[in-house]
C-alpha cells in the first residue's frame, strides 16, 4: 500500500525541482488521472508488456510476482463442451469479476476412462486465430499422460483444449483491476465528491509508479526536464 499523499507531495517536488517555472501549480485532478494511467501501464510493464499469449505461459506466471496482491487466488468456473471439430471446453469471462484484468493461472479436473479427477495444467496461452500451430506441436498439444494442455482466449471466452479425456472442473487465477487512487478535495466529472483512496500496489513499487506518472506530467506540461529524466529512469528499471 502506498499513501496518496506521499506520492501526490513527491510528484510536486520532482517537478517543481526540475521545472524552469518554480511553483508551477498542477490541478489535483490532472495528478490522479495520471497516477492512475501509471498504475495501469505498471502492471502491463511488470507482465511483460502485456505479452501473456505466449507458449512460455509459465515464465509469465514468474512476473507477477511483484502483483501478488493484486492475484485472486483460482476460483472455480463452470465449462461446457464446446461442438467444434477438435475437443474442447470453454467458460465465458463474464462469469467473472467486473475487475478481472488478465490471466495468471489455469488448471482443470479431468477424467479418461477409470482414471479420475487428474488435473491438468495448461502451459500454453494462445491467441484463438494461432492456436493450430500449438495444436500441431508434440511438445505443447493436449496429454492426459503428461496433465498438461493448451488454452486460447478470445474476447469474450476463455478456451481449454483437451484430446481424448473429459474436463469436469476448471479453476482459473487472475490478475483484478488495482482500485482508483483518488484524493479528497475536487469533485468528479459526474458531480460526486472526490474520497482518498490510497495506491494498492506493493510499497517498493512506488518509485517506478512515480517516474511513469511524471512523464506523464512532465509532457502536459510542457516541463520536459521532468519528463526526460522520468523516461530514461523508467527504462533503465525495466
Amino acid at each position: 500500500m502506498i499513501p496518496v499523499e506521499n506520492l501526490l507531495y513527491k510528484i510536486d517536488f520532482k517537478l517543481n525541482k526540475l521545472s524552469s517555472e518554480r511553483g508551477q501549480s498542477i490541478p489535483i485532478e490532472d495528478k490522479i488521472l495520471a497516477l492512475n494511467e501509471a498504475q495501469i501501464r505498471l502492471i502491463k510493464k511488470k507482465v511483460g508488456n502485456n505479452n501473456i499469449y505466449k507458449t512460455g505461459f509459465d515464465s509469465f506466471k514468474v512476473r507477477y510476482q511483484d502483483l501478488q496482491n493484486l492475484v485472486v487466488p483460482h476460483e472455480k468456473v463452470i465449462v461446457t463442451k464446446d461442438s467444434s471439430i477438435i475437443p474442447s471446453y470453454s467458460f465465458n469471462v463474464e462469469v467473472l469479476a467486473e475487475n478481472y484484468y488478465l490471466p495468471v493461472d489455469i488448471y482443470v479436473v479431468a477424467n479418461r476412462g477409470k482414471c479420475k479427477n487428474r488435473v491438468v495444467s495448461v502451459s500454453a496461452l494462445s491467441r484463438h486465430d494461432s492456436i493450430q500451430t500449438l495444436l500441431n506441436n508434440p511438445h505443447y498439444k493436449p496429454s492426459f499422460l503428461w496433465q498438461e494442455t493448451i488454452a486460447a482466449m478470445t474476447s469474450d471466452r476463455v478456451i481449454v483444449y483437451s484430446d481424448d479425456f473429459q474436463i469436469g472442473q476448471c479453476w482459473f487465477s487472475y490478475i483484478r483491476y488495482p482500485q482508483k487512487i483518488d484524493y479528497e478535495g475536487y469533485i468528479h466529472l459526474n458531480g460526486e465528491p472526490s474520497i482518498t483512496s490510497n495506491c494498492e500496489l506493493e510499497e517498493y513499487l512506488e518509485d517506478e509508479l512515480l517516474e511513469l506518472a511524471i512523464m506523464e506530467l512532465g509532457y502536459n506540461t510542457d516541463n520536459n526536464n521532468a519528463a526526460q529524466a522520468a523516461n530514461l529512469k523508467s527504462q533503465n528499471s525495466e
